[in-house]
């Protein structure tokens, strides 16, 4: 009796100092074969491909910011995807916005991960903020582009 107390003992504390990885970014859309795709990713998945780092200056910072994180086409490269395309963008609080697929081609638009070389909490609109390079791109400096970067991103639908 005893060693099976320990057996549950030992299986409940392996259960427990497992951590699992929650989702933290939902794509859907199509692949080659026209079949639904999705595809999940959780913040390690995010962190260990290439990541795109610049600073720029838009409505929600104050200053000068660096962000990081890997580049939103590159998180589309297994989906098929018109030229004509759009992507709704999902928040946390379930706010939305759609982009054309003309901003993620012709621009380096990234899902930052970090602000400042650190992770972005909820309260400071993370962990997935969606980023224009605004300052490399002067025409990108308006309205439009400004409320194009959702942050608490948590799903993009391929349409």
């Amino acid at each position: 009796m005893n060693s099976l107390k320990l057996f549950f003992i030992l299986v409940a504390w392996l259960c427990a100092s497992q951590t699992l990885a929650e989702t933290v970014l939902t794509i859907t859309g199509s692949d080659a074969s026209g079949s639904v795709k999705v595809v999940t990713f959780d913040i390690e998945e995010l962190k260990v491909l290439d990541q795109t780092s610049f600073v720029t200056i838009h409505d929600f910072v104050d200053e000068p910011t660096l962000f990081s994180g890997p580049l939103l086409r590159d998180l589309l490269a297994n989906f098929t995807v018109s030229d004509e395309a759009t992507l709704q963008l999902t928040a946390l609080n379930q706010y939305q916005i759609e982009i054309p697929i003309s901003d993620v081609t012709n621009f380096d638009v990234i899902v930052a991960l970090e602000m400042n070389n650190a992770p972005m909490s909820i309260r400071q609109n993370g962990p997935l903020w969606v980023i224009y390079p605004l300052s490399d791109h002067p025409e990108l400096q308006t309205a439009v582009y400004n409320s194009r970067m959702i942050w608490q991103l948590i799903d993009i639908q391929v349409r």
